[in-house]
């Protein structure tokens, strides 16, 4: 844990707000589950926390959200905010999880219900909603205007879960929030927002079952299939994309082999550009763009031409500094073989050696006409090159790769990226760090995700898969 009084202040912190989140949303009106069906609602939630998938910033995800949102529409904020932290804390007691993260999780699970109730009632929303009264007259709109705002109570949950998950890993892990927030995130929101339409069927079928039996939980049975298989496309979504980044991680492996003085290297240089790419603000869409672009930025020294030039000790002569340029445009071609690298990611492999003003290969473009992926690759792919031990020369420190980073930049580099580069806590942490190639087993297969606490990361719980 890089900080641990700041964390357990932080928790701390959350489980106060929970405690006073879930005061004001005290309402003897709403009514009050019955304890078996508190305790089937606590009974399923554990289920699905049974399964669970890891996200990609140190931290677990399940797909039991959908279960808290159902019951904080059924039974308000604090009823509903105590079924998401009872059940959150009873798996954690059985798995043995720490004190600290047990805290923790049980108190934003709660928290996240009772804020979002706090919302939904502040917008209007009423108890039961209008898509529950299953009998009787509706006011005209009624059904769809309820519906706009049971989406705002799910979107509240969503939006106050990850933050707060987001905001404990990067004090434990010294991470930027906005890094963790957006890899643990960005890929999943749209689902999570989906996926919370099946609150929708629970309730319904919840209050059916009332009806029908007189005892709503046999509505709760109904709702198993439907959850499975939204789990299901989350796992599909996440095997598949870290099948994708294995394979391109193992033939980049392979190219480096070769040369054993930048082991390592296109995946410093992905890393680098990520934190970059966010520290100027861009999408990230984009941010994941340039990261692609810079793992393959050298896939094009594949070829055999380019091994003895890898495996040369010392500087190269001229003939073979001209063969070498050609490694960016070989690498485009072999980019542009998959379909969706053509476009961005292409043209940043491509480019990731041209100059800001002009003098770089292989079309000479200079300034803004440069892709923003190139530009960025550019820089990170120069730093890593500076802080590599290699046969002529030792690593160079901070202080030194700061200084070259200046005098080349409106040159080399574009001005604005060394400006906040220069100035980045997080690229100057990354800077310093030795560049260990860690074993696969310690680097997982995403966006440079590095484990927390040195323990097992069964750390934190957010919603999704």
């Amino acid at each position: 844990m890089e900080n641990p009084t700041a964390v357990r202040r932080y928790v701390g912190l959350v489980a106060l707000v929970t405690l006073v989140a879930l005061t004001a949303c005290w309402n003897p009106a709403v009514p009050k589950p019955g304890i078996w069906e508190f305790f089937c609602f606590i009974a399923v939630a554990l289920m699905l926390d049974q399964r669970r998938n890891d996200l990609r910033v140190s931290a677990l995800g399940s797909t039991s959200f959908v279960i808290h949102i159902a019951a904080g529409i059924l039974f308000g904020g604090f009823w509903g905010g105590l079924v998401a932290g009872v059940a959150t804390a009873i798996g954690m007691l059985v798995s043995g999880t720490q004190v600290i993260k047990l805290i923790f999780n049980s108190a934003q699970r709660a928290l996240s219900v009772a804020a979002a109730y706090l919302v939904y009632r502040t917008i209007g929303g009423g108890m039961p909603p209008a898509y529950l009264q299953l009998s009787g007259r509706l006011e005209p709109g009624a059904f769809q205007l309820d519906l706009v705002l049971f989406f705002a109570f799910a979107a509240t949950y969503v939006l106050v879960n990850s933050t707060a998950v987001s905001g404990v890993v990067a004090l434990s892990t010294a991470r930027p929030f906005r890094d963790v927030w957006h890899l643990n995130t960005r890929g999943v929101i749209g689902y999570d927002l989906a996926a919370s339409a099946i609150a929708l069927l629970i309730t319904v079928l919840y209050v059916k079952s009332t009806q029908l039996f007189g005892f709503g939980s046999f509505g709760l049975i109904g709702i198993i299939v439907p959850i499975a298989v939204v789990r299901h496309i989350y796992t599909l979504y996440y095997q598949l994309q870290e099948s994708g980044e294995e394979l391109l991680e193992v033939m980049v492996k392979a190219i480096e082999a070769r040369d054993p003085y930048t082991s390592g290297h296109s995946r410093r240089v992905k890393e680098l550009s990520r934190t970059i790419a966010l520290e100027l603000g861009l999408s990230a869409r984009e941010v994941e763009l340039i990261e692609t672009a810079a793992l393959l930025h050298d896939v094009g020294k594949i070829h055999e031409e380019f091994a003895p030039l890898l495996r040369k000790e010392g500087r190269l002569d001229d003939a073979e500094t001209a063969l070498m340029q050609t490694h960016a445009t070989k690498s485009a071609e072999l980019v542009g073989i998959i379909s969706k690298f053509k476009g961005f990611i292409q043209d940043s492999v491509r480019h990731h050696h041209e100059r800001w003003d002009g003098e770089g290969y292989p079309d000479g473009l200079a300034g803004n006409r440069i892709p923003i992926g190139a530009r960025v690759i550019l820089v990170s792919d120069t730093i890593d090159a500076m802080t590599t031990d290699r046969p002529y020369r030792k690593r160079l420190n901070l202080d030194q790769v700061i200084a070259e980073l200046l005098r080349c930049k409106g040159s080399q580099f574009d001005p604005s990226i060394v400006e906040i580069t220069v100035s980045s806590v997080a690229v100057r942490r990354l800077i310093a760090e030795p560049p260990v190639e860690q074993p696969r087993s310690q680097t997982p297969p995403s966006l440079s995700r590095r484990p927390s606490w040195g323990v097992p990361r069964s750390l934190w719980k957010v919603r999704g898969a």
